[in-house]
């Protein structure tokens, strides 16, 4: 089971074996629903067996391309379908084959095309909802991909180092500053400085080279998928991480305390309200600046002037209705696409605003989401260009 975070997104939306087969089903936590879900996903399979075969693909090949997804079911008793969240996403292509648990409900779905369906994933990685979480302390480096449903802890890059020690290892110096917990008339602990000498000072500038090597390795990751950044790690060690870095969304109000202590469901809930105006700020900047370019070459509404110009690498804001597809080709030669009159052909057919999508993360634009009704446009999607 993977954890599903941008890269894995992106990852998905650049596998190009076909068939894909993107398969969407609510499932349930808890009581007699669960034992349903099994029955669901075998239908959808089974339905999905059928569309291939119509294909020309043979039954030796439709058999084995859908063979991982049979191996579920004959895990119908175990820990799999008694473990699930709310909703499953299933991924198949040849050589090709992924699971994720989703913390929100997705209709029930089974797509069959050249490349897979993400549009349904889409609200967890958007502009309004993507964020960081950096749990550090002397001891303890870890870094959490968030959204609005939850946080799951991603991989540090190989030179991050994992704790004081480990980044200055040759460094002896005696342990010339404690740090001790205070109590505050409120009940509230924080941790202090206490020492004597240069040794304060040695120290301080110890952690503080600590840090700056932990946040030059990170700054890979935070290039390559910009968002906001909550630090969380005791009050004296975020002060010192601000003055190090100059990371742009890095916020200025972090979560204090231990954060060896906190679990990632409550370090998703502390940092949740920090980052959640920010998001309803620059979505409705974003609005607004569509509104104003409307009527002029550097918006549009239009989904095939969308895809080509996020092909082009033009898009600078995508804004997309939830849960609204539209199905065409797309000639990356002529950038011409063409609108299909049925949802999906399994030999032809692309997801365009899903394209459009990927194609706009990929040349760094940013994505955001919005219901139908709240678009600044009747279209399923709008957006700002570069030029």
């Amino acid at each position: 089971m993977e954890n599903l975070t941008l890269a894995q997104l992106k990852g998905l939306a650049q596998q190009t074996h076909s068939p894909s087969i993107s398969i969407f089903l609510p499932t349930h936590q808890a009581g007699p629903d669960t034992q349903q879900d099994p029955i669901r996903f075998k239908n959808l399979l089974r339905e999905a067996e059928l569309q291939l075969l119509a294909g020309p693909l043979g039954p030796r090949a439709v058999s084995g391309l859908l063979r991982p997804a049979q191996a579920l079911l004959e895990e119908a008793d175990a820990l799999f379908w008694r473990h699930q969240r709310e909703g499953l996403a299933v991924f198949i292509a040849p050589d090709d084959f992924h699971v994720y648990h989703l913390p929100f409900g997705v209709e029930e779905r089974l797509i069959i095309a050249p490349a897979y369906y993400i549009a349904p994933l889409l609200p967890m990685f958007t502009a309004n909802g993507h964020y960081y979480i950096l749990a550090i302390s002397q001891a303890e480096v870890r870094l959490f991909e968030g959204t609005r449903y939850g946080v799951d802890q991603i991989d540090l890059p190989a030179d991050t180092p994992l704790s004081l020690d480990e980044a200055l290892p040759t460094e002896n110096l005696e342990k010339q500053l404690q740090f001790h917990s205070a109590g505050s008339p409120g009940g509230a602990r924080t941790s202090v400085f206490t020492g004597q000498g240069p040794g304060d000072e040695e120290q301080k500038e110890r952690i503080e080279r600590y840090l700056n090597l932990v946040d030059a390795s990170l700054k890979p990751v935070f290039r390559d998928a910009p968002a906001p950044l909550v630090l969380a790690g005791v009050d004296y060690l975020l002060p010192i991480y601000r003055k190090v870095s100059d990371y742009a969304q890095l916020l200025p109000k972090g979560i204090t305390g231990g954060p060896e202590l906190l679990r990632p469901e409550e370090l998703q809930a502390a940092a949740w309200p920090l980052v959640e105006p920010l998001f309803r700020q620059a979505l409705e900047t974003v609005v607004a600046q569509f509104q104003q370019l409307a009527s002029t070459d550097q918006a549009t509404d239009d989904v095939g002037a969308i895809v080509a110009a996020a092909f082009a690498g033009r898009v600078d804001k995508l804004i997309l209705a939830t849960g609204v597809q539209v199905w065409g080709r797309f000639d990356l030669a002529t950038g011409q696409v063409v609108h299909s009159q049925a949802e999906q052909s399994a030999t032809a057919d692309l997801a365009l605003l899903d394209f459009a999508v990927t194609q706009t993360l990929e040349k760094g634009g940013s994505v955001y989401t919005l219901a139908q009704a709240d678009m600044p446009t009747a279209a399923p999607a709008a957006a700002v260009l570069r030029y």
